[in-house]
């Protein structure tokens, strides 16, 4: 019987992993400056779960674009803007607290509409870049 895993090499160079890093702070400084921001125009309570909903829609639209886009074809690009920015702007992390801190017949309904959102923001910018590869 054949082992069930072989040697596996990663493909992500040192360099990646700082990419990774730096696009990673990045996307969560802008991330936060958005949430704070929305502290200030729309007040404390409405703020937070406003500004999940805006950070994982642009993020997951943005992350369609990246993925489709050959401006970001190399693993350089895709190890900073992908891996780094995308993840550091995207909150799962701040569904799970919404999730916990609000009722579940109020957070599940409104989670799943972040979801639906959130996969249609995908959707939207892999159609975005697929037509900026398609164009050239």
């Amino acid at each position: 019987m054949p082992p069930l895993m072989t040697s596996w090499t990663p493909t992500m160079r040192n360099k990646d992993y700082s990419l990774v890093f730096i696009g990673g702070a990045i996307g969560a400084l802008l991330r936060y400056l958005i949430g704070g921001t929305l502290e200030l125009t729309v007040g404390l309570s409405f703020a937070g779960s406003l500004s999940l909903l805006i950070v994982n829609v642009l993020g997951a639209m943005f992350l369609g674009i990246v993925n489709f886009h050959p401006s970001f074809a190399t693993e350089s690009k895709k190890s900073f803007w992908a891996a780094g920015f995308c993840g550091g702007f995207t909150t799962m992390s701040g569904i799970a607290i919404f999730l916990y801190q609000y009722p579940p017949l109020l957070a599940m309904p409104a989670a799943a509409v972040m979801f639906g959102f959130g996969f249609v923001g995908y959707a939207a910018g892999a159609n975005i870049g697929r037509a900026s590869r398609e164009a050239k």
